[in-house]
């Protein structure tokens, strides 16, 4: 699929995708990886920091990344996925998305995979994150 690189297309396809459950974040040691190895499917993102292994996980594994991680679990949150096919040297497109989500007072988390954004929004606020964003693509609320 050909990757969209103009910024008003971008935001015009954007198509936010609601997950369903809660999401969190929590930060492990490197050496306590392993630990989780048979859990993988319920993590979404791992990322090393200075610090140690930033994960974000579905709920099915809190208890036992909770028992891992030396600081408090971060969360819950809600996670959108912008369903465009965005070019990954495009330029403004998450200042665009964040600061519409900032303007109505909703903190956001975003993390680029390679085919798609991810927003991780807290989970009481997802409705009105899909409304901000549905209003942003040019959509009104379903």
């Amino acid at each position: 699929m050909k990757k969209i690189t103009d910024l008003k297309e971008m935001l015009s396809c954007i198509e936010p995708r609601l997950t369903d459950g809660q999401f969190f974040m929590a930060s492990i040691e490197s050496s306590k990886i392993e630990s989780i190895t048979d859990h993988m499917e319920y993590v979404l993102c791992i990322y090393r920091e200075n610090e140690g292994m930033t994960l974000v996980f579905s709920e099915e594994v809190k208890k036992e990344i909770e028992g891992l991680s030396g600081e408090a679990v971060a969360g819950p949150f809600s996670l959108i996925t912008l369903d465009v096919f965005s070019d990954l040297m495009s330029i403004g497109f998450l200042a665009r998305i964040t600061d519409a989500l900032a303007k109505e007072k909703i903190s956001v988390n975003t993390f680029s995979a390679y085919h798609h954004d991810h927003l991780l929004v807290p989970y009481e606020k997802r409705e009105e994150a899909m409304r901000v964003l549905k209003e942003l693509q040019g959509k009104k609320k379903d």
